[in-house]
């Protein structure tokens, strides 16, 4: 029998005892409140675990490039390096993360993000223990010898394998526990890049999948915290100080953005397609899963033998490139060196963030175009450290499909605020673009390839709203509590051999004549064979329903039942003259007439019955109604048709057959 969530269980708890008000308002103001106190913690973790990842990495860099223990940020190539370790420290640090892939969980492949997702949509937000110890330490690993990665993908998901973890100890349902996930993978990227706003933003694109108070909240709550926090671990500095100005011009030149967004766009997709054929090129080779990585690292070592500032998170020279102090051939081969760095090494199934490379990518890839504007057009006065935010911006936006988190990523990175409106005009043309050339983002790829398919359409469900009695069944059959078991089997199976059946709609009794042999009480399926003349059974005991309310003589609900718990207790002859009541289950989640039919959707996907009944909210509990899983599938399938209803809605209910 599933543990039921606290949240839920309150508010069914409620409903049953006939709590004045509106008991699905407490239930949900109950649920805000709890959420938001432990999200309190949840941020001071994620926070902290940011810390210990980011030191991690820097330990790990100096101890691989410099041979000394330092937690200061590296800078490529080091003093006095030479070449040669450019490639072998990657390719050996890769057969590390290959061993931890291979003997500790294959789940620390990736750059996280689309890992979470899956864990939310397929898994009901369960991540691993495992997965929240290796891949952290793998990942530290694999950019601390220099992959060409960030932190943000690990923290994400680490931080949301904690408040998986979390929920699954406290027995939290998967809505509470998506919440605790969240919340921990907003607070560790807060932690690293202290971007408390485009935290909150990329857990509602990629992981909430919603846009309710009772998630939004917590996560506001979470990262607001972990940015309190890492003012006193890392400081409250922005992570790119830009040193010249960053300039837009006359507002005409937000025209030259539109270009700019186009070009972004289409690298972007090119960057996709690249990576996941590359990555299907290696899951599809005879290789052992502890050389895999390796292999990518070696083009990394190639590529970093001729550009070394390819090697680690790059974040110092994501700033250099920003600030103009690499003249353009050193731009364009930083752009292409990383490029070609990033698809090999994570293609090749290393762990590691995609979000710093696509920065460095997409910031190389602005400040080009705005000197090549500028050469083109004397007296622009647009400034390519505005191109280069811009495009860094769009090229992520463009990838993930991720446009709110990616303009205000960037804003909260450079803090830069009169980039605010070229970063929306430059990511929604980049968007659009993408969009147009490829169905699936970097985040969907690999999860559409494995038969996971996630629509990151955020759509307002408008059946959501309707209250519930516009759309419950209003007659449903049910069953007396002291009706003996023997004649409730006669009367499933369609025969009206007693005075009094106990069969009842919404609000009566009623009575059938005798006269039909009940030899057919366990028919398969409790299938009603009644004759003819049996008609009044037949229209009273629907052939297709399979879960019954249990009822007193006033029609007020006492449990529920199934035909195959009735079947099931029938095996014990001595269990035959035992009222329904005492196979009931007398803990029932029910739905309330005015209540929305969105929340009494989701209380129906977590129950373990196939109906919800429909009760009265005057503290009697009078059964007036129910609805079914195949009530929602249709609703759902009707409300598609009618406006557009977002494909992971279904998932909830389908997951729950």
């Amino acid at each position: 029998m599933a543990q039921e969530s606290l949240g839920v269980r309150e508010g069914i708890a409620g409903n049953l005892i006939g709590v004045r008000g509106d008991p699905v308002r407490q239930r949900d103001v109950r649920q805000i409140i709890i959420f938001s106190l432990a999200a309190v913690p949840m941020g001071v973790i994620g926070a902290v675990t940011a810390w210990l990842l980011y030191h991690l990495i820097m330990i790990i860099t100096g101890l691989a490039f410099y041979g000394e223990f330092t937690l200061k940020t590296p800078i490529y190539p080091p003093t006095g390096g030479h070449s040669f370790l450019f490639f072998v420290i990657p390719v050996v640090g890769a057969l590390i993360v290959g061993v931890m892939a291979r003997y500790g969980s294959d789940r620390i492949r990736g750059h996280g993000i689309p890992e979470a997702m899956e864990a939310v949509v397929t898994q009901g937000s369960k991540i691993s223990g495992r997965v929240a110890i290796f891949k952290p330490i793998s990942a530290a690993i694999a950019v601390g010898s220099g992959g060409p990665f960030g932190a943000e993908g690990p923290i994400i998901q680490t931080g949301g394998a904690i408040g998986s973890l979390i929920g699954q100890a406290l027995h939290l349902s998967a809505k509470e526990r998506r919440i605790l996930l969240a919340c921990g993978a907003a607070a560790g990227m807060v932690g690293i890049f202290n971007t408390p706003l485009a935290a909150v933003a990329i857990a509602l694109e990629l992981l909430l999948f919603e846009f309710r108070a009772r998630s939004l909240v917590p996560v506001v709550i979470a990262s607001a915290t972990a940015a309190a926090c890492r003012t006193f671990l890392l400081g409250s500095h922005v992570m790119f100080h830009v040193s010249v100005p960053v300039t837009l011009g006359s507002p005409a030149n937000l025209g030259w953005l539109a270009p700019l967004g186009v070009i972004v766009g289409v690298c972007a997709v090119l960057i996709s397609k690249a990576l996941y054929q590359i990555e299907e090129f290696f899951d599809n080779l005879h290789v052992s899963l502890i050389f895999k990585p390796a292999m990518g690292a070696a083009v990394l070592g190639l590529v970093a033998m001729i550009e070394p500032r390819v090697l680690g998170m790059g974040y110092t020279v994501i700033t250099n490139v920003l600030d103009g102090k690499y003249n353009n051939p050193t731009v364009a081969i930083l752009a292409i060196g990383k490029a070609v760095a990033l698809v090999f090494s994570l293609g090749a199934g290393t762990s590691g963030g995609l979000l710093a490379p696509m920065l460095l990518i997409g910031a190389g890839i602005g400040v080009g175009y705005g000197r090549a504007l500028g050469a083109l057009i004397p007296g622009l006065t647009l400034s390519p450290a505005m191109c280069g935010i811009v495009a860094m911006s769009g090229l992520f936006s463009a990838a993930a499909r991720a446009p709110l988190t990616s303009f205000l990523f960037a804003y909260e990175l450079t803090g830069q605020s009169q980039a605010i409106v070229p970063l929306m005009i430059g990511c929604m043309v980049a968007e659009v673009t993408a969009r147009a050339l490829m169905r699936e983002s970097v985040m969907t790829e690999r999860l559409s390839r494995r038969g996971v398919r996630i629509s990151q359409d955020l759509e307002a469900d408008h059946l959501a709203g309707q209250p519930v009695r516009e759309i419950m069944r209003p007659s449903v059959a049910a069953l007396l509590a002291s009706l003996p078991l023997a004649d409730a089997l006669r009367m499933l199976a369609g025969a009206p051999s007693l005075t009094r059946l106990g069969v009842a709609t919404h609000d009566a009794a009623h009575e059938i004549d005798p006269g039909y042999v009940a030899e057919h009480a366990n028919e398969q399926d409790g299938q009603n064979l009644a004759s003819e003349t049996a008609g009044e059974a037949v229209a009273l005991v629907p052939r297709h329903q399979w879960t019954f309310p249990v009822v007193n003589e006033a029609g007020s609900l006492v449990g529920i039942v199934t035909r195959g718990e009735l079947l099931d207790a029938a095996e014990d002859p001595a269990r035959l003259t035992q009222p329904v009541s005492d196979f009931a289950k007398t803990d029932v989640r029910v739905a309330l007439p005015n209540e929305p039919i969105g929340v009494a959707l989701e209380r129906l996907a977590a129950g373990d019955y196939g109906m919800l009944p429909v009760v009265s909210d005057d503290g009697k509990r009078q059964v007036i109604g129910a609805i079914s899983r195949s009530d929602a599938i249709r609703l759902r399938s009707q409300s598609e048709e009618d406006g557009g209803r977002e494909a992971r809605s279904l998932a909830l209910i389908a997951a729950a057959h």
